[in-house]
């Protein structure tokens, strides 16, 4: 049995789902319950929930005494563990080895340096390699001949890379002017960030439907015909799919942090990674088809 932690943002985990589709199985994917019940339903892993006070624990010097008869067969059943959450000699890895002795234990590094060149997926590939466990990413098959609509999603939690508003209320609305069906969607950032004028527009005038949680927004996006949005956690959740994609990168740098795949594209500013607002209407227009 494999065990893989994880306590990154979304938009990382997804970036690692190409890992995880390659990983042996049975793997069992140890969380944030949103995130390990998304792998679950899209790769068929078995999710557990890292709030757990048991996983908790692993962080403290001692580490827990007593386990559940559920945790414990994990970590008796385990014949590799795979974390991103640890260094060879901190107390979580000090735990581990006690409560699987004999189990491999794998530890990666969440975050490339700044001065590395390569994808963030590559950057993974070669430190479980380098531990003796080399994988093929797996990318998504393109889910086609979609009849769904074209979701929109302005949002994501860093403000660099948000394009602006207004720009996607024109895309909207040249999309719908040429007879396309448009699913605006909105999130939690948004209910906290945006004023309640421009909320009351969205919701009312143009018709976004708000999601609280990606799990809620995953049968959407597995049904629509074209992903819009920015460098955040749907972003990535659509690409994964196998849903069409189209990314507006501002300060992303696509050979760096982009989703890989036919299925995805992106518009960004033309000397490459920069200003988001640098982006224009009728960029985004070519990109989808209408310019």
């Amino acid at each position: 049995m494999q065990l893989l932690f994880h306590a990154g943002p979304l938009d990382e985990f997804m970036l690692l789902m190409p890992l995880m589709r390659a990983m042996p199985r049975p793997l069992t994917v140890i969380a944030p319950w949103q995130r390990t019940s998304l792998a679950a339903r899209m790769i068929g892993t078995t999710p557990m929930d890292i709030e757990l006070f048991e996983f908790s624990r692993l962080h403290a010097e001692g580490g827990p005494t007593r386990v559940s008869p559920a945790v414990g067969e994990l970590f008796d059943h385990a014949t590799q563990i795979i974390s991103f959450l640890s260094s060879e000699t901190d107390n979580w890895a000090k735990n581990v080895h006690r409560l699987s002795p004999n189990a491999k234990l794998i530890l990666i590094d969440p975050r490339p340096p700044a001065e590395h060149d390569g994808h963030f997926v590559d950057w993974h590939a070669d430190q479980l390699a380098a531990q003796g466990l080399s994988l093929k990413p797996i990318e998504p098959q393109t889910n086609e001949h979609i009849t769904g609509p074209i979701v929109i999603h302005p949002g994501s939690s860093t403000i660099k890379r948000c394009w602006p508003a207004d720009r996607y209320e024109a895309l909207i609305e040249a999309l719908r002017k040429q007879g396309h069906h448009v699913k605006p969607v909105i999130g939690e950032v948004e209910l906290e960030r945006w004023s309640p004028d421009r909320m009351h527009h969205w919701t009312e005038s143009l018709g976004a439907e708000v999601f609280r949680t990606a799990d809620a927004l995953l049968p959407v996006l597995q049904h629509a015909r074209l992903f819009i949005g920015n460098d955040a956690g749907p972003m990535h959740l659509a690409a994964q799919l196998g849903t069409p994609t189209l990314g507006i990168l501002g300060p992303t740098a696509p050979n760096k942090w982009a989703p890989r795949g036919e299925h995805f594209r992106y518009t960004s500013p033309t000397d490459g990674p920069g200003r988001i607002e640098d982006v224009a209407l009728a960029a985004v227009l070519e990109a989808v088809g209408l310019e």
